[in-house]
């Protein structure tokens, strides 16, 4: 495992977070390797850590000036992938704005998932675990020992993965269960923007390959059976996305083999002969291919034109619910800030600062009128 495996899983939980992404899925894993949490404060320091500023405090829990520079620091990292020069500076200076308010609302939100008794144990073992294999290390041991190696916490590590499972878990029950979306909405949907569902005949499928690359030609046999036996499998009903995480030699093997969407002419013309001759649902006799044996799956194809609605539904729904959801969740983290004892120390600013039930305001907004009032005091 290298350390470029490690900073991608903490960049893509940065950007879940960082983003605001509303996840109608309610747990973490299902969720392409998710996803999903920015470093949250609370964790146990190192030894040498003796003395830490304390910039935050959220009811009994904090936040440090290491956490708040250390979450900077990840959010430059993450931008420098793509951006440079001003470019780079005006993006994170417009992420750095909302750093504060995220970090305590994480805090906050990790809080009430253990008041309703909420648990990420399992989750943390299963995340854990599938780094491993994916990384195909022995054993968990080994996987911490790396971890250290490469300057990564593991105690640290699991607690992040940990607290984004919990904030998932919490929303999904205190919020996004709560939004509902009728049939008549996505009917109404539907009929005021039906060119947007104008699309390309294209296909979705699923993919297993079994990978004759660099084989010796004594290999190949072996290899053309196993292919037999997996695609036995499939057409025995057993479940395809299960079966191309256990067999499949593709880069998508994790995502249970999903190719997505294609249009004709874009795949491998011995793929897209099979792919758009066969049915919704439909399993393909082995392909041979120069990369190897190839089994797909039609999971949904659209003819050319304008979709039908039964074609789309699901496409408007999560439209329809990430609409509702987001400021769905805006409110909700309001109400917890109201009941909540939140102070900031001078020279940070909270954005997302609001009248709190203990306490009255933040600190930091009592702070704020108090300077304007001094201000209009000298203008007088």
């Amino acid at each position: 495992m290298d350390r470029a495996c490690l900073d991608e899983t903490y960049s893509g939980i940065l950007r879940a977070s960082q983003k605001g992404m509303v996840m109608k899925n309610q747990n973490v894993l299902s969720t392409c390797l998710i996803c999903l949490l920015t470093l949250l404060p609370g964790i146990a320091l190192r030894a040498e850590q003796v003395f830490e500023e304390i910039i935050v405090r959220v009811n009994n829990d904090i936040i440090t000036k290491s956490d708040y520079e250390k979450t900077k620091d990840l959010i430059r990292r993450e931008l420098q992938k793509n951006l440079k020069g001003p470019d780079l500076e005006k993006a994170v200076a417009q992420q750095e704005k909302d750093l504060l308010k995220t970090m305590i609302e994480d805090q906050l939100m990790v809080q009430k998932a253990a008041d309703l008794s909420l648990s990420a144990d399992t989750e943390v073992i299963k995340y854990l675990d599938r780094i491993r294999r994916d990384q195909n290390i022995a054993d968990m041991e080994t996987l911490e020992k790396m971890m250290v190696q490469q300057g990564i916490d593991p105690i640290e590590f699991k607690q992040n993965i940990k607290n984004q499972s919990l904030k998932q878990q919490l929303l999904g029950r205190e919020v996004y269960s709560r939004v509902q979306i009728s049939t008549e909405e996505i009917s109404k949907y539907y009929e005021g923007h039906k060119q947007e569902f104008d699309r390309p005949e294209e296909v979705r499928i699923r993919e297993i390959l079994i990978s004759t690359e660099k084989k010796e030609p004594s290999e190949i046999p072996a290899l053309e059976k196993k292919a037999q036996e997996v695609l036995q499998k499939a057409r025995s009903g057993e479940k395809f996305d299960e079966l191309a995480t256990k067999n499949s030699d593709g880069s998508t093997a994790k995502e249970g083999g999903d190719l997505g969407f294609f249009p004709r002419g874009q795949m491998v013309k011995e793929i897209e002969d099979a792919a758009f001759k066969l049915r919704r649902g439909q399993v393909s006799d082995i392909i041979k291919t120069k990369f190897g044996f190839v089994i797909i799956k039609v999971e949904e194809k659209h003819e050319a034109g304008i979709q039908k609605m039964e074609v789309v539904m699901n496409d408007i729904r999560d439209q329809l619910f990430g609409a509702k959801a987001q400021p769905a969740v805006a409110e909700y983290l309001v109400k917890l800030r109201k009941q909540s004892f939140i102070e900031v120390k001078p020279g940070y600013v909270d954005s997302g600062a609001v009248a709190s039930a203990i306490g009255g305001e933040t600190k930091q907004a009592a702070q704020a009128q108090q300077l304007e009032q001094g201000k209009k005091g000298k203008k007088k």
